[in-house]
């Protein structure tokens, strides 16, 4: 069952997140009252050159993922989807009072698919899936059996005559969708006072168009810029999609007033403006930055690119291809604590044939030092030779006899061609001078540091 869930959640991914003007924006479809829209033209996204590598994109990252129960060809049955269109009229960044409709249109063989995914969870989870018996055509239900009562929210699939699924959270919400639909209820298409209505007359080409009202909470947070730029409109809209041999981006903002048009255009040219001087050293992206233009007329301001797709796809399997790339792994610390401090080794003249067991010294004053503190003497090869610790004196910065660790009381460990020795100080808390012996790589090569760390405080220790 866990497999039909899988199949159930790739098929609602399809259906909101794989973006698609062959079907373009009907918005007959949409509600009077909505105040946002959001629709995805897959018959336009399959025909343009970057959203064929977008298809395959996701066509490689599902293949593959839906287990044995069930077998799905993902590239067909993205094929059976033609439009998805996403409307409501609540603005809440609660999803939980988000109302309205998703609008799928596409292939009989897309009803077909649904509906038996469906009927087939009926049957093996009927507390998760459930048919809803008192509508006029079929439609299930997908409850969440783990929510408490007071918490439970289901969702509603409907597969009315009309060739859509229709999917909402309640009854009411989807006969509504409905009477949309069959134009017995008012839709966009007959409210031109609507701004959203003046927006979907500009979805010619697009393959994602997005539009909303200004919401009156507060979705961003209250500082950022886009909660400053949305005080100064209305409403707003964006289309993506491939005209010809270029892809283009429309964004639109109805501004409150004149003078807000005026802010609003000052606001996106500098923005814009800012991006061009960008530094960059890929000609195609700085290309693409200064492709951008922002123009008003009246109360609309608007800003528009238009790129070429051929040129996106390379950069997109550009950017595909470095975050595949396995990162390098970091090197291994040669250092705990705080850093008193670190050196190179010296190269040989004759690195090939100078002996790697050349003894070279180094003074390091004024260290602070408490009693139980371990100092760590490290260092890392990096394809040098010969690297180590022999000796290290520590000697009170106001004179006196030194403590001293020979090199078989130096015990290092390795990692990855780095290595640590960690010696306890036994002595009194005090400022002492470090001498420190060591066997210089003749390569030049090889890095060393010395560190300390203050021991823990009694009552942490006891803790742990």
């Amino acid at each position: 069952m866990n497999n039909l869930l899988r199949a159930l959640c790739f098929s609602a991914a399809g259906l909101t997140a794989a973006v698609s003007s062959h079907a373009a924006l009907n918005p007959a479809h949409v509600s009077a009252d909505a105040r946002w829209i959001v629709n995805l033209d897959f018959d336009a996204l399959r025909a343009g050159t970057v959203g064929q590598e977008l298809v395959t994109a996701i066509e490689k990252a599902q293949a593959g993922g839906l287990g044995d129960m069930i077998k799905i060809d993902v590239a067909k049955t993205l094929k059976t989807i033609g439009t998805v269109t996403a409307y409501g009229t609540n603005l809440s960044p609660d999803p939980k009072t988000i109302d309205g409709a998703l609008i799928v249109q596409g292939t009989g063989e897309l009803r077909k698919i649904a509906e038996s995914l469906l009927l087939q969870g009926t049957i093996a989870e009927p507390k998760v899936f459930s048919e809803v018996t008192d509508l006029p055509f079929p439609a299930y239900a997908i409850s969440d059996p783990k929510a408490k009562a007071e918490d439970q929210a289901h969702v509603m699939i409907a597969f009315p005559p009309e060739p859509v699924m229709i999917v909402c959270k309640s009854k009411d919400q989807l006969l509504k969708a409905r009477d949309v639909i069959r134009g017995t209820a008012p839709s966009l298409a007959k409210t031109p006072g609507s701004p959203l209505a003046r927006f979907t007359t500009r979805t010619e080409g697009a393959y994602l168009f997005a539009a909303s009202v200004v919401p009156a909470e507060n979705v961003f947070p209250q500082n950022a810029p886009q909660t400053r730029m949305l005080q100064l409109a209305n409403a707003g809209s964006i289309a993506l999609g491939e005209r010809g041999e270029n892809t283009f981006l429309h964004a639109e903002l109805l501004a409150s007033s004149g003078q807000n048009a005026e802010k609003l255009t000052k606001i996106l040219q500098g923005m814009t403006a800012a991006l061009s001087l960008a530094e960059t050293t890929d000609k195609q992206l700085a290309e693409f930055i200064n492709a951008t233009t922002v123009a008003r007329t009246g109360d609309a301001v608007t800003l528009d690119l238009a790129y070429s797709s051929a040129r996106l796809a390379t950069m997109a399997k550009s950017l595909q291809q470095t975050a595949e790339k396995p990162a390098a792994p970091k090197p291994a610390l040669i250092v705990s604590g705080r850093t008193v401090a670190e050196w190179n080794s010296v190269a040989s003249a004759e690195p090939d044939t100078a002996s790697a067991n050349a003894s070279a010294s180094r003074t390091i004053e004024n260290v602070e030092l408490k009693n139980g503190a371990t100092i760590t003497l490290g260092w890392r090869l990096n394809g040098g030779r010969g690297a180590r610790y022999q000796r290290v004196e520590i000697t009170p910065a106001q004179g006196g006899a030194p403590l001293v660790f020979q090199s078989e009381m130096i015990r290092a460990r390795s990692d990855r061609g780095a290595f640590i020795a960690p010696i306890q100080f036994p002595g009194a808390d005090g400022t002492y001078t470090l001498n420190v012996t060591y066997s210089n790589d003749p390569s030049g090569k090889a890095v060393y540091a010395v560190s300390v760390r203050d021991p823990r405080p009694a009552a942490e220790s006891e803790k742990r």
